[in-house]
């Protein structure tokens, strides 16, 4: 990846090849529009140089239309699942060697279950963009000067986050998704919980209730008592050993080995904190189907706001926040609010007055809808709590992940409400660096970056609202 933003050549002439792919229709390209592999189990935000270049030969007139086939892919159980959660927590990816290809082949004979590939249905370029992208601008401009204008690029950039809304649509939901959320949901009340496969079963059962009220299907193969002691046994070597076959049994999670501490992060909370990665990992798979409606809910339960206008105004300021974590459509914002509150609304959770204020019908379910959101808010918060006044510079925000590590890791241990291993993935810190430099958080000067702590006060202060967090006033 850094080959195309920093060697202009290499650029130049992988364009071209694939564009020449593109134009002579010889064989399909097949590429992630998030320019990467999900280490984290949900889309990613789009990155957009790829699928502009694919698109550059119709804007330019070389091909009559191009055709896109958004391809959704899902897994049982993820073949590096915890290679993953390592290199979440920050260490390297290991280097490939003869001894890891035999180690492989040992890997190769467990059970992973069944890999889901959803086929969406064609796109046609030329269809989609209509009169929102003529091309006639592009066609007449020579191959060394053809630069795409500021509303080309808006739309481009749409379809590239189109194309990752129909992914999670077609995305399944497995069973293993709705528990990995219940068991996180119980490590909430007490990360040292023993877990019984009886509490694991109702709290999925209800779940999956909840999600049926509100659209989403759960893939379940046979019963769900079948389905869930399936997976369980797929995903054994994550638990001490337990008898399946019982009525009821416990489950008790194992720590996985770190090579080292990393920077005040005691061995201890990086070996426990393995098993949570791949956790959230596994339940991110189903949290697109709640994310807006758990936005709401959490809107009307925290922020003591009813009115329709206030409340859509809290949720596109909160989706457009967290645009990294739940990707949405750019400018559609509003369009995704009244969509949402259709759905709580005709399931009889939320119900609509005639002067327009939203009304609480069903207290649990929205509670429940509330609680599967706000830990990936306070994840956010911890990561922007790490800014500090006594240190109004920063060189580089990268360097600032560790510290962010070492107060979650603090706030673990002095057992704060609120607090999940998980939160020491770095990708979530990242995604929130990122949120605030869109906000315009970070002026960069000769000697790094300044932060503006009123303006960035603001948003901690809007967001505790939403929260009622009390975290990161205690680190």
């Amino acid at each position: 990846t850094d080959y195309f933003f920093q060697d202009q050549l290499y650029w130049a002439v992988f364009s071209e090849y694939v564009q020449t792919h593109v134009v002579n229709n010889d064989r399909t390209v097949e590429f992630f529009v998030e320019a990467t592999r999900s280490r984290v189990g949900k889309s990613l935000h789009p990155k957009y140089g790829m699928l502009q270049m694919i698109l550059e030969p119709y804007l330019r007139g070389s091909v009559y239309d191009i055709v896109i086939v958004p391809v959704s892919m899902n897994y049982d159980k993820i073949l590096e699942e915890k290679l993953y959660a390592y290199e979440l927590l920050g260490f390297p990816k290991p280097k490939e060697s003869t001894g890891g290809l035999l180690k492989a082949r040992e890997i190769l004979n467990n059970t992973h279950g069944s890999c889901f590939l959803t086929f969406g249905d064609p796109i046609s370029v030329r269809d989609h963009f209509g009169v929102s992208l003529h091309r006639n601008t592009f066609v007449c401009q020579p191959d060394s000067q053809f630069v795409l204008d500021n509303q080309a690029k808006v739309e481009i950039k749409k379809f590239a986050h189109h194309v990752v809304e129909i992914h999670n649509k077609n995305a399944v939901i497995t069973v293993w998704s709705v528990a990995c959320m219940v068991i996180l949901q119980t490590f909430d009340r007490d990360d040292q919980a023993t877990l019984t496969y009886s509490t694991i079963y109702s709290g999925v059962e209800d779940l999956i209730t909840l999600l049926n009220q509100l659209g989403t299907v759960v893939n379940i193969q046979g019963n769900l008592d079948k389905n869930l002691r399936y997976y369980l046994s797929m995903h054994a070597d994550l638990f001490e050993p337990f008898d399946c076959s019982a009525q009821d049994f416990q489950l008790k999670f194992i720590d996985f080995p770190v090579a080292h501490q990393k920077q005040g992060v005691p061995i201890k909370v990086m070996e426990r904190a393995v098993s949570r990665l791949i956790l959230t990992t596994y339940s991110n798979g189903m949290i697109h189907a709640v994310d807006s409606e758990g936005i709401i809910c959490a809107i009307l339960r925290n922020n003591g706001v009813s009115s329709l206008t206030k409340v859509r105004e809290e949720f596109c300021w909160l989706h457009n926040l967290m645009k990294r974590e739940f990707v949405t459509i750019p400018g559609e914002l509003p369009q995704l609010f009244e969509k949402t509150l259709r759905i709580l609304t005709s399931s009889e959770i939320l119900v609509k007055d005639s002067d327009d204020v939203i009304r609480i019908l069903d207290e649990k379910k929205v509670e429940i809808l509330s609680k599967l959101v706000l830990p990936y808010f306070y994840n956010i918060e911890v990561a922007f709590a790490v800014f500090s006044p006594k240190k109004p510079m920063v060189s580089d925000l990268t360097e600032m992940v560790g510290t962010v590590q070492k107060n979650i890791s603090d706030a673990y241990q002095n057992r704060l409400p609120n607090t999940r291993l998980s939160f020491l993935s770095t990708e979530p810190i990242k995604n929130a660096f990122a949120a605030l430099s869109d906000l315009g958080i970070f002026e960069k000067s000769c000697s790094g970056m300044r932060t503006n702590f009123a303006k960035l006060h603001e948003i901690k202060a809007r967001l505790a609202n939403f929260t009622k967090s009390t975290i990161s006033s205690k680190l």
